[in-house]
């Protein structure tokens, strides 16, 4: 595997200065800066990519821009309305101006509204240590009592109701403020951050998109960049839902077994690849994640890996350790390395794929310091490490 670190830009509290020094060649990074759904311009990414590379890791070796992540799909292509045309085109000339400056592995996502979704950023572990936590209770109380969206009583039981209303009641106006800035786009990877009523505004445009409509608007999409893709030899990987079911009553797209063969069956080609992210997959108890990749491992050109904890009957988790939690890891990693293996016997243009861990607790002197959610440094360094011990083993 390539080593990688998701790092956010220029304003990222991790520097690539820090980065290089943790036993990473590849950054992964995406040009936040630009306004969403506008195009990527050329010299945009060749500024950022010149700079990445300015930091040397070895004698001879220096940082490179190894994947996008992500270039965000505006929600006019997934609902298929509005100005998506125009953001269709803006979106070719990016992946163009990514390919003529070499940077051909990009990920991306087709979740409607906001791509991820957590309600505790810093949920407190036994041991001091702070991670990233979905509460399905606390998505209940913020729909149904802070956002009031019209319809979210037939999304939930009545059993459900009465307690998110009794939670409601019982939170103070930090913890209230907490939920809201978690669910409305607080997290590092969304594309946008709303408002309560600029999120009900969007809920109801997408009101009428079933699964089918999303799957569909996925189909041609790809349809419409495939040949972008070929002609510039881009890998472009899907990142699973997370979490992978419905949120706000809005359908995913990517969540198990059937989802991905319909995303293989559009063009049968693994250029039209997967991100495998064992945590967004791992939530889903009915997913096998190693017979996952050794069915679709051809697929997959770009590794998220982190570990989840279920919660007993509940749809509730909380981001673990990277080898504790509710994941086999051992047996994830094993099976990425005996794709690697096998892909040294084809013509894959990917013999080693980038991983990068993903997500990590914050802790000692990051919880003192300025962090983004998920994304502290000493923790995904902690997580790079104990990934690196299982693949040095294994091998």
């Amino acid at each position: 595997m390539e080593y990688t670190f998701r790092w956010f830009g220029p304003n990222d509290p991790s520097s690539l200065n820090d980065i290089r020094q943790i036993g990473v060649s590849g950054i992964v990074t995406s040009l936040a800066n630009v306004k969403y759904g506008e195009k990527w311009t050329d010299d945009l990414i060749n500024k950022r990519k010149k700079y990445i590379e300015s930091f040397k890791i070895d004698k001879s070796k220096f940082l490179k821009w190894s994947v996008v992540e992500s270039l965000p799909v505006h929600n006019d292509i997934k609902k298929r309305s509005g100005n998506y045309r125009y953001f269709i085109d803006q979106y070719k000339d990016s992946l163009v101006n990514l390919a003529k400056n070499n940077i051909k592995n990009i990920c991306y996502n087709f979740m409607p509204l906001i791509d991820w979704v957590r309600t505790d950023l810093n949920f407190e572990l036994p041991n001091g240590s702070q991670a990233l936590k979905y509460n399905h209770l606390h998505v209940c109380a913020f729909e149904n009592f802070i956002l009031k969206s019209k319809n979210a009583k037939l999304r939930y039981s009545s059993k459900q109701i009465f307690e998110a209303r009794k939670l409601f009641n019982s939170m103070n106006s930090r913890e209230l403020s907490k939920l809201k800035m978690a669910l409305l786009g607080g997290l590092a990877a969304n594309d946008r951050k709303y408002s309560l009523k600029d999120l009900n505004y969007e809920i109801d445009q997408f009101a009428e998109l079933k699964h089918s409509d999303l799957r569909n608007n996925l189909k041609k999409f790809i349809n419409e960049i495939y040949p972008i893709i070929k002609k510039y030899k881009l890998n472009y990987n899907i990142h699973p839902d997370d979490p992978p079911y419905d949120v706000y009553g809005l359908p995913r797209i990517l969540s198990n077994e059937k989802d991905i063969d319909y995303l293989i069956k559009i063009k049968n080609d693994n250029q039209i690849g997967l991100t495998f992210c064992s945590g967004s997959l791992g939530v889903n108890k009915n997913n096998n994640l190693p017979k996952i990749i050794n069915k679709y491992g051809p697929y997959i050109n770009f590794i998220h890996l982190r570990n989840i904890k279920h919660v007993p009957k509940s749809l509730d988790f909380y981001e673990d350790d990277h080898l504790e939690g509710s994941l086999d890891m051992v047996k994830i990693v094993k099976s990425i390395i005996l794709e690697e293996k096998n892909r040294k016997k084809t013509n894959h243009r990917i013999k080693n794929i980038p991983m990068r861990p993903d997500h990590g607790h914050t802790i000692l002197h990051d919880k003192n310091s300025k962090t983004i959610p998920g994304y502290s440094l000493l923790g995904r360094m902690k997580g790079l490490d104990q990934l690196k011990g299982v693949i040095k083993t294994i091998n």
